[in-house]
């Protein structure tokens, strides 16, 4: 898994594009232009060498003295997909906004979500411990995760782990049916303090997804 900003992500795309179109790869002075294009203010030519070092780093690209010193690391490989960042999500009590702008790209292998739509896919950051006992693929929702949510999974069944926004405010929890007009939102804590949360069709809610996987932290990793 690696992180890469909103203008990172920017800046790998205009690159990417502009080998697509032109069999080559930008100067620097192109991949500014082309940033300026998507709408992201980058304010000199060494921001754009910042950037590249970043990508580097991350293992997106490798400079070199050909090519106009840029490698793309993953051409034609298909291996990665990246995906947007949508926010945070408290998984004690809702109390956190899952903002609808992206605040950065997860690289992620596409094998994580082998047979779903790419575009649906987006990652919210757990906050919290009130599913700290809860797994997906084997893998415990902590604190400081990363929950890969499915955005067109509306069927829920009981037990489903879901991204719900009540007001505004998003959180992470284990969706059950308590009746025809009732849903119950649980946690699955090693904490009894939290509490279940009951929605009917008059509440402002909306389940956006279900959690499909989970991305440890380095710090989470090796716990």
């Amino acid at each position: 898994m690696q992180l890469l900003t909103k203008k990172e992500e920017v800046v790998l795309t205009t690159i990417k594009k502009y080998f697509a179109k032109k069999n080559k790869m930008p100067t620097i002075r192109e991949i500014l232009r082309g940033a300026g294009k998507a709408g992201i203010k980058v304010k000199s030519l060494a921001s754009i060498f910042l950037y590249l070092r970043s990508l580097e780093d991350k293992g997106f690209i490798k400079r070199n003295s050909e090519d106009r010193g840029i490698i793309l690391c993953d051409i034609n490989k298909n291996k990665f997909i990246s995906v947007p960042i949508l926010g945070t999500a408290n998984a004690g009590s809702p109390t956190f906004f899952a903002q609808e702008n992206i605040e950065g790209y997860l690289k992620i292998s596409r094998r994580l979500i082998t047979k779903r739509v790419t575009d649906a896919i987006f990652a919210i950051q757990v906050f919290g411990n009130s599913m700290d006992m809860a797994k997906i693929n084997d893998k415990r929702i902590e604190d400081g995760d990363y929950a890969l949510v499915d955005s067109r999974s509306q069927d829920y069944g009981n037990g489903d782990k879901v991204l719900a926004t009540i007001d505004g405010l998003a959180t992470i929890k284990n969706f059950f049916r308590v009746d025809q007009s009732t849903i119950g939102l649980f946690p699955q804590s090693s904490e009894k303090i939290h509490k279940p949360i009951y929605l009917t069709r008059e509440d402002n809610f909306i389940i956006n997804g279900k959690i499909i996987d989970v991305l440890k932290t380095p710090a989470m990793a090796g716990m």
